[in-house]
């Protein structure tokens, strides 16, 4: 990996299997007025974090033009069990052209596991939503820290 991975303690899981998990993002860029959040689906490939944009339709691309530093946060969070595992990186984005293939792949991962849901959730050639083109934002990690922060040997052990 071109790219520096820190874990705590308790991070044994692979980050190539993280990813693959249809979570979902919180993408913060700069701006002006402060930082700014956006949550996204995302694709984990080749070694970079793909998400659709629409062109025009919110600040994200004005943004990472001017400043392509950006950090995400990948939580997956299950509050019953209180297993918790949580994946931070700091990186650069890029605002890519629309590749059509990579877009059906990542539409796919989330779409697919809606319940009853049978088709091909992406159209071949799709490039808009309404009248707004599509583009892709790309993320290149620099930094990954993985933290294990699940909770329930702990309480567990309070409890006996």
């Amino acid at each position: 990996m071109p790219f520096k991975v820190r874990r705590n303690d308790g991070a044994n899981f692979e980050l190539d299997e993280f990813l693959s998990r249809p979570l979902v993002a919180h993408l913060s860029t700069a701006s002006d007025l402060g930082a700014r959040n956006s949550v996204f689906w995302y694709l984990w490939e080749d070694e970079a974090l793909w998400m659709i944009l629409e062109e025009g339709y919110n600040s994200v691309q004005a943004r990472v033009r001017d400043d392509p530093r950006v950090a995400l946060g990948i939580v997956d969070f299950d509050p019953k069990s209180g297993f918790l595992q949580h994946v931070s990186i700091r990186g650069h984005a890029s605002l890519e052209p629309w590749d059509d293939d990579r877009a059906g792949r990542l539409l796919d991962r989330y779409y697919a596991r809606l319940e009853g849901y049978s088709g091909t959730p992406h159209k071949s050639g799709e490039r808009t939503r309404g009248s707004l083109p599509m583009i892709l934002l790309k993320v290149l990690p620099e930094s990954v820290l993985m933290r294990d922060q699940g909770y329930r040997d702990l309480v567990l052990q309070r409890q006996s």
